[in-house]
């Protein structure tokens, strides 16, 4: 049973659904698959029927990943993620094709703003993962081959979120870099 569904928006690129693709071999647990022509009430059906916790929605913006909105089982947005960029796995290091054994957790460089923070809480929260304040990917090294969600703050208030593995300590992406975080309440609409 997956923790999280990964699609995209109904209109995509082939960009969009490469990143789709590389954030599910880095998340393990997570489930990918192509929307198509399904609304929001089959989606949430989706995501009930497969007995994840959320659904994470990649749109376009301009052939590239634009939002990332993360929905809950009932169809609530809970999490409305603005990239600024997102760099592939094959940008990153093309000879790294390999998915990751498990999650490690949640790492956030020590001081880290608000904003990361909140996006460090949502993602551990969706996901059942711990959250640990490291100064350096390097504290998390393992034997096996994990992999270790890493945010940090960014130039001009925003976030750096990419991913180490565990076992060599190098970058496997995709790097993204979020312009914003906005977390919905449960009465909050837009």
């Amino acid at each position: 049973m997956p923790s999280l569904l990964i699609t995209t928006s109904r209109r995509t690129s082939n960009r969009v659904r490469s990143f789709a693709r590389d954030l599910s071999s880095v998340l393990p647990g997570t489930e990918r698959f192509n929307r198509g022509g399904m609304g929001l009430t089959e989606l949430t059906s989706r995501i009930r029927q497969s007995g994840a916790q959320a659904a994470l929605i990649i749109s376009i913006w301009k052939g590239n990943p634009g939002e990332m909105i993360i929905l809950s089982s009932q169809g609530d947005e809970l999490f409305k993620l603005r990239l600024e960029s997102a760099l592939l796995r094959r940008e990153i290091d093309s000879s790294n094709k390999g998915r990751v054994g498990s999650i490690e957790g949640v790492g956030v460089k020590i001081g880290s703003s608000s904003h990361v923070l909140e996006l460090a809480r949502g993602l551990a929260e969706i996901m059942s993962l711990t959250i640990e304040e490291l100064s350096d990917p390097a504290e998390r090294r393992t034997e096996k081959n994990r992999a270790l969600i890493w945010l940090e703050d960014a130039p001009s208030e925003k976030i750096l979120w990419t991913h180490y593995n565990t076992k060599d300590l190098s970058e496997i992406g995709p790097r993204i870099r979020v312009s914003s975080v906005r977390r919905l309440g449960e009465n909050e609409s837009e």
